[in-house]
């Protein structure tokens, strides 16, 4: 049968989601992202918990809305069962409010591209973005570290004694990052300077034209897109007077120089030895290996990340490529695997039939923002990073826009209090290798008054629209009480371990009755059929379960790190998210 011409005309505009062709120095973006939802920093007083009033439209800030303008008014889908409760306001109250309705926003009037009003698209961000504003809402983030505070406002992380244990290993790894930074981001920050032995033997999977690891990483510069590595840790292996061998482990990210720019993750560790000259720390060898099974295999290390990912270009005209966790279906060989043996889970076996995926994962920089909730399942506390784990704001418009990295997934654990009868709840974000070069790392400002919801007067919610901002009372809900304010905030950066966990797919959130179900499937599956010991929570003896959020991505800049959470709607059909629980695993080091 042949389709009539009327019938295709009928369909295409449902057939075709949109292509816009940009004006900057960007590349092509297909317009999908309608449903995708934004949350940038803000500080604790000036931030509305928009959770708590999750209705199809969400209520911003006028700090938060100028920090990512975008976003502004938008339709919203929090993909929560309870949302159907909300009641938005009515045309007559709010007449002079105009919001970007979906009818709206897929009309094609000949002249704009059918999707072009949501992120991927100009003509609303122009109109929203007012350069005053942009620097408002960056004052408004300062405005807390112009008071006095007790709490530690930075990580220096050649200072953790977790990462470099030893006085060697911190000089070693403080210098070689300084050479790296020297090259990659033209910074000088006076260490130890660092030197390559003339007679340098160098070990790598990497492809190399020149004997000295400094040159070759210069010259790789001009190929990729972007380039970055950070050293994560260090640990003195042996020692004598004439040399000392360190461990380091590293991180590499690349974006490539591919249509869709395709963000790279490698891992890996390198044995250097090295002489100490006092004020030089002079390379005498260097061993470098992938976290793989064949620690050498560069190809198969990338090119898994090199294909477009489906959701990446679903959603490509509202933030980039992300830079994936990385998972391994295999343990590491060698010292790793010796390890091992000595683990209580050298009798687990995944079964032939078991629907759970086994991951070992290595050891990453991350940053833990964490509170304790007590208003239950039905405050969705979890569903959303919370505002006092972002330490800056992100430009995503105008003429000073900043680059960002997103990173997925973000991982949610959520425990028993027993101090407030609550539930302890713990975000774990990787840090991305640029923020992570960094030696010194910025930390929210928490004091000791704060929490999510003070200060914030529902009745002073701020709604935008393109040509007017006025204050307004937010909708009606319901006559639920106010949710409690959360309490303990807290965050700080750490040092991943290695992990070994299982994990089963999922399309809700981490809070929805159904995860109770699937833990439940999970360790009947993992612990009690395939014979996996679990890994215990110290306080409170029970098993570690957690939730990875792959539809999260979370956005950190250089200079200031994290700044805006980006929430992606997905299918259904995709069960992109992920229940698991960890597993006893004792080696710490690949």
């Amino acid at each position: 049968m042949t389709a009539s011409p009327s019938y295709l005309a009928a369909i295409l505009p449902t057939l075709v989601l949109g292509l816009s062709l940009r004006t900057n120095t960007e590349c092509w973006a297909f317009q999908t992202t309608a449903f995708a939802r934004i949350r940038t920093s803000a500080p604790p007083s000036a931030a509305v918990n928009a959770k708590n009033y999750n209705a199809d439209r969400i209520h911003l800030p006028n700090a938060l809305i100028r920090s990512s303008p975008c976003c502004a008014s938008l339709h919203m889908s929090s993909n929560d069962d309870n949302d159907n409760e909300d009641v938005n306001p009515s045309s007559s109250t709010n007449s002079n409010v105009k919001f970007f309705e979906l009818e709206d926003a897929f009309e094609d009037d000949g002249e704009n591209v059918v999707g072009t009003k949501f992120f991927g698209g100009s003509t609303q961000k122009d109109e929203l973005y007012v350069p005053e504003e942009e620097e408002r809402a960056l004052e408004l983030q300062n405005v807390k570290s112009l008071k006095k505070t007790e709490t530690e406002v930075e990580y220096r992380r050649f200072e953790d004694t977790n990462a470099f244990g030893d006085d060697m290993a911190k000089r070693v790894g403080e210098a070689l990052q300084s050479a790296i930074n020297q090259i990659l981001y033209e910074d000088d920050d006076g260490v130890t300077s660092w030197k390559e032995d003339s007679s340098l033997q160098w070990e790598t999977p990497f492809s190399k034209s020149n004997p000295s690891p400094l040159v070759e990483l210069a010259e790789s510069k001009s190929f990729y897109n972007k380039l970055d590595v950070a050293i994560l840790s260090a640990q003195t292996v042996q020692s004598s007077n004439d040399s000392s061998v360190v461990e380091v482990r590293w991180d590499v990210g690349v974006v490539w120089p591919n249509p869709w720019e395709s963000r790279v993750l490698l891992t890996g560790t390198s044995v250097l030895t090295v002489r100490d000259e006092g004020d030089t720390i002079v390379l005498l060898k260097q061993s470098d290996r992938l976290d793989r099974k064949d620690g050498k295999d560069i190809v198969g290390s990338l090119s898994s990340q090199l294909s477009p990912r489906f959701w990446d270009v679903y959603h490509i005209g509202m933030s980039p490529s992300s830079e994936l966790d990385p998972r391994f279906d295999e343990a590491p060989p060698t010292t790793a695997n010796k390890s091992l043996s000595k683990s209580n889970n050298n009798k687990g076996k995944k079964g032939l039939l078991s629907g759970y995926n086994l991951s070992y994962l290595p050891p990453r920089l991350v940053t833990e923002p964490s509170l304790v909730d007590t208003n239950g399942r039905a405050g969705r506390a979890a569903q959303a990073l919370p505002n006092h784990g972002f330490t800056t704001a992100i430009k995503t418009m105008g003429p000073n826009k900043e680059s960002f990295v997103p990173v997925t997934p973000v991982e949610i654990v959520i425990s028993k209090d027993a101090e407030s009868g609550g539930s302890m709840v713990k975000w774990t974000v990787p840090v991305p290798p640029e923020f992570a070069s960094k030696a010194v790392l910025p930390l929210p400002i928490i004091a000791e008054d704060d929490d999510e919801t003070e200060g914030d007067d529902p009745a002073s919610m701020v709604i935008a629209t393109p040509s007017t901002t006025r204050f307004t009372p937010p909708p009606a809900r319901s006559n639920r009480p106010p949710p409690d304010a959360p309490q303990s905030l807290a965050c700080e950066y750490s040092l991943r371990p290695t992990r070994l966990v299982a994990t089963l797919p999922y399309a809700g959130n981490p809070q929805d009755e159904e995860v109770t179900a699937l833990r439940r499937k999970l360790y009947q599956d993992v612990v009690e059929n395939d014979g996996f010991v679990p890994k215990l929570d110290p306080e409170t003896g029970r098993p570690v379960f957690f939730f990875w959020m792959n539809d999260a991505k979370a956005c950190f800049t250089r200079k200031g790190g994290l700044g805006m959470a980006v929430y992606e709607w997905r299918a259904g059909w995709s069960e992109s998210n992920e229940v698991g629980i960890e597993l006893e695993c004792c080696f710490d080091v690949w």
